[in-house]
C-alpha cells in the first residue's frame, strides 16, 4: 500500500525517506507474492487450510451464494419443472418464460426483471403450500446438486467457530430446504409479498440481487459487529463482483467470464466444481452397464452353483462381482482402512452408516462372499427381492412390537443363516441420514439383537463421505472415491437383555468417534 510522502530535500531523499521507501517496496512485494499464491485454481483442501490457519469465532463470517455456488445448476429450473409435471403452467406460460430467459442471456433485460416475472406467476398461492413444494424439489432433485467440495468448506467454517449464512436471490422457498439439511441458520433472500399468507406475486425491495445483495451482506456483517476484511464470500455470478471487492476473502466459485477476469486481475483464487450437474447420457450408461451386470453374472453363478452342486458357491461368485461392475462402472474408487478386520471374525453382523441408496454396494463389495440378506416380510412379493432370493438367502422378519420373546422368535430366521456361517450386512439407522448437521442417526436394536442372539461380533464399518458419489435420493452414482474404516469386531458373548442398549450406545460413540478423528490409512 502507497503512502502519501512530504516534499524536502530536492538533492537526495533523507534516510527516514529511503527506509519508508524500503518499506513500501517490501509491503508490495509481500502483497504480490500473496496475490500471486492465491491466484489461479484453488482446490478445496487449500481452502480448508485457509480456514483452519485464519482468526477463529463468531467475527469471522462466511457468506455463501445458492444457485452455481452451494448447488449446481438453478433451483428456479427444478420449480419450473415441478410446476410443469403439476400442469401449473400452459403452453402461453412456457413460450412466456423461455422468451424472458432469452431475453435475459442476451442481455435485453434485467436479471431483477426476470425474476419479477417468475414470481408473478406465484400469485394466489399460499406460502404453505410453496413450502411444501420446496421440500420435496429438495429430495427429489436439489439434494443431488450439493456440491460436497462445498459442504467441506462450510464444515471447516462450521468447526472454526464462523458466522455462516446464505445469500441469493432466489425466494426462501427455494433455499430454506437446503439451508436447513446444511445446518444454515442465517438466509437471505428475495422476499415474496404476501397478504394473510397469500402471494401477491410482488417481490419486495431491495431485491437480492448485485447492489442489493451487497447492502443486504454489509448490513448482516454490520449488525453483528464484525467487519468485511474477515468476511468469506463464495459466489459464482459476474454481479457479485463488487462484493468480491469488499470482502477480506473472496472465493469465485465456478465463476462466470467477468468474475473469472476479475478474478485474475485481483489475483483472487478460484474454485470449480465438476462433481454435480447435469444426468449425461454417459453418466447414465455407464451406472446402468454396471446394474444391469447383474443378469448375467447371476446366470454365471447359477451355472457354477449348478457345477459345484453349491447354491453359496454361485452366489459367492456372483455377487461380490456385481458389486465390482457397479463400482467400476460407475469410477468410484473405495479408499479403505482396516481391511484384515473384515475377515479378523466370521460370521458376522456388519453394520454400517447409511447415507445413499449406493451404500450396500460399498458393504457388498468389502464383504464379498457368505452373505445374506435381511428384508421386511413384505418384500417377499417384491419381484427383485424373489429374484435374488433364488442366489443368496434372504431371511424375512417380522415387525415385533412384544417383549424379548416375541423378538427372539421374529429373529429366528437371521439367527438360523448365521448358524449355517453366513454373515449379515445391516444398516443399524434403518433409513438414509437426511442432514448434514446430523452425522448419525439413531441406531434400531434390531441388528445388536441379531448379533447377541446369535453370539457373533458386531463389526462396524464407517463411511465417511457417501455423499461425495451420489445425493440421498440419487438414482445413479457419479464418479469419486469414498473413504471406508473397517473397525476391529465388538464382541457381543457378554451382551444381555438388560445390558444391550449400553452396548450399542458404545457402538455408535465408535461410529461418531471414527467420524470425527478418521484413522490413518492401513
Amino acid at each position: 500500500m502507497q503512502r502519501a510522502r512530504a516534499t524536502g530535500d530536492t538533492t537526495g531523499p533523507s534516510p527516514a525517506a529511503q527506509a519508508e521507501a524500503r518499506e513500501d517496496a517490501a509491503e508490495a512485494l509481500a502483497e504480490a507474492s500473496v496475490a500471486r499464491r492465491h491466484a489461479g485454481k484453488l482446490t478445496v483442501a487449500e481452502v480448508v487450510r485457509r480456514i483452519e490457519s485464519g482468526p477463529q469465532g463468531p467475527k469471522t463470517t462466511a457468506v455463501f451464494d445458492f444457485d452455481g455456488t452451494l448447488i449446481a445448476g438453478y433451483s428456479a429450473n427444478a420449480f419450473f419443472q415441478a410446476q410443469l409435471r403439476r400442469a401449473e403452467f400452459g403452453p402461453l406460460d412456457m413460450a412466456e418464460a423461455m422468451t424472458a430467459v432469452a431475453r435475459s442471456v442476451a442481455g435485453a433485460i434485467e436479471m431483477q426483471e426476470l425474476l419479477g416475472r417468475a414470481i408473478a406467476k406465484w400469485k394466489g398461492k399460499r406460502e404453505e403450500a410453496l413450502e411444501t413444494l420446496g421440500e420435496k424439489i429438495f429430495d427429489k432433485a436439489l439434494s443431488d446438486r450439493v456440491y460436497p467440495e462445498m459442504v467441506a468448506i462450510l464444515m471447516a467454517h462450521r468447526k472454526a467457530g464462523h458466522t455462516i449464512a446464505i445469500a441469493s436471490s432466489a425466494t426462501r422457498f427455494q433455499v430454506e430446504p437446503t439451508a436447513r439439511f446444511l445446518g444454515v441458520e442465517h438466509v437471505m433472500t428475495s422476499i415474496c409479498e404476501s397478504e394473510d399468507g397469500v402471494l401477491t406475486g410482488r417481490l419486495l425491495e431491495p431485491q437480492m440481487w448485485g447492489p442489493g445483495k451487497e447492502a443486504a451482506v454489509r448490513a448482516f456483517v454490520r449488525k453483528r459487529r464484525a467487519k468485511l476484511t474477515d468476511t468469506w464470500f463464495y459466489a459464482d455470478g459476474d454481479e457479485e463482483i463488487g462484493l468480491m471487492e469488499a470482502v477480506g476473502h473472496p472465493v469465485p466459485t465456478n465463476p462466470g467470464r467477468a468474475l473469472s477476469a476479475a478474478a485474475k486481475a485481483h489475483g483472487w483464487g478460484v474454485l470449480r466444481h465438476s462433481s454435480r450437474g447435469r444426468t449425461t447420457p454417459e453418466l447414465m450408461t455407464r451406472f446402468a452397464t454396471g446394474l444391469f451386470s447383474l443378469m448375467p453374472l447371476l446366470y454365471t453363478g447359477f451355472a457354477w452353483g449348478m457345477l459345484t452342486r453349491d447354491k453359496r458357491a454361485g452366489a459367492n461368485l456372483a455377487l461380490p462381482a456385481w458389486a465390482d461392475s457397479v463400482l467400476l462402472a460407475s469410477n468410484v474408487k473405495l479408499n479403505v482402512t482396516g481391511k484384515k478386520n473384515l475377515w479378523a471374525q466370521r460370521p458376522a453382523v456388519f453394520v454400517f452408516n447409511h447415507r445413499n441408496n449406493f451404500d450396500a454396494f460399498f458393504v457388498g463389495a468389502l464383504v464379498r462372499t457368505d452373505l445374506a440378506a435381511v428384508g421386511k416380510v413384505e418384500l417377499k412379493t417384491n419381484p427383485i427381492t424373489r429374484m435374488m432370493a433364488q442366489f443368496m438367502p434372504v431371511a424375512f422378519v417380522e415387525r415385533s412390537g412384544g417383549g424379548a420373546a416375541e423378538a427372539a422368535k421374529a429373529l429366528k430366521p437371521v439367527t438360523d443363516l448365521i448358524e449355517q456361517g453366513y454373515s449379515i450386512m445391516v444398516a443399524p439407522e434403518g433409513t438414509r441420514v437426511r442432514d448434514m448437521i446430523e452425522p448419525l442417526g439413531p441406531f434400531k436394536k434390531g441388528p445388536f439383537h441379531m448379533a447377541m442372539q446369535a453370539c457373533v461380533p458386531i463389526v462396524p464399518i464407517v463411511i465417511r463421505n457417501a455423499l461425495d458419489v451420489g445425493g440421498r435420493d440419487a438414482k445413479l452414482m457419479r464418479a469419486g472415491t469414498v473413504d471406508i474404516a473397517v473397525l476391529p469386531p465388538v464382541q457381543t458373548g457378554e451382551w444381555s437383555a438388560k445390558t444391550i442398549d449400553r452396548h450399542i450406545a458404545q457402538v455408535r460413540q465408535l461410529f461418531l468417534d471414527t467420524l470425527e478423528n478418521w484413522p490413518d490409512g492401513d
